[in-house]
């Protein structure tokens, strides 16, 4: 068995030591990454709490809104459904105006029944070359959205044949939407209109280019 020189015990000391300030750096890294997480946690946590508030606000306003507005349009007793289409309606009858066209001419609830197909147009925009056909609903769904396309924008020139001629516009509007129906309304080219306080809102980007169902 070798025997251990001095210099060997304070080599082994020394050693001993660089390990265990290695080990304790280490430990020190380990818990300042801990104390970064956490604190990273807690700034989540906050904006959660933020974002949150600001929801609350906004459904506290929209609630305010809905209520003022069913005062504005003599909406008490209606239903939701009915109230939306009054504000749209009231909105889009008094501009004439989407986006950077303008019309002529407005319907409301247009009904027509040609063989098996039968359709009704919640609010449908004219001038003599092109028609905006608008689905309003309460709380928009995506089913809903798919409903429009293929049952209403899909055979309104075949209900309407004066219209053959003409280039539709496909328009959605609602005061909520369902999740990820932004964006399918969009893959589809039509504008999105929601409210804002007292007046219409589109929610699509200015460098928008709707389809043009020809």
């Amino acid at each position: 068995m070798a025997t251990l020189t001095k210099q060997d015990i304070l080599d082994l000391l020394e050693h001993q030591a660089i390990e265990f300030n290695k080990r304790q750096k280490e430990a020190d890294i380990r818990q300042k990454e801990a104390d970064i997480r956490q604190k990273e946690a807690e700034v989540r946590q906050k904006e959660a709490e933020i974002r949150q508030k600001e929801a609350d606000a906004r459904q506290k306003a929209f609630d305010k809104g809905m209520d003022e507005l069913r005062k504005e349009v003599g909406g008490i007793g209606k239903s939701n459904g009915a109230i939306a289409e009054d504000f749209f309606y009231s909105g889009l009858s008094n501009s004439m105006k989407l986006a950077n066209m303008e019309f002529d001419y407005v319907d409301r609830n247009l009904q027509r029944k040609r063989n098996n197909l039968q359709a009704e147009y919640d609010i449908v925009l004219y001038n003599n070359y092109k028609v905006a056909i608008v689905e309003v609903k309460y709380n928009f769904k995506i089913s809903q959205l798919r409903t429009f396309y293929k049952d209403k924008i899909k055979n309104f020139k075949i209900l309407f044949p004066q219209y053959k001629q003409y280039v539709v516009y496909g328009v959605v509007a609602g005061l909520t939407f369902e999740k990820g129906f932004f964006e399918e309304a969009q893959s589809y080219g039509f504008y999105v209109l929601t409210q804002d306080n007292d007046r219409i809102q589109i929610l699509n980007s200015n460098d928008f280019v709707p389809n043009e169902i020809k």
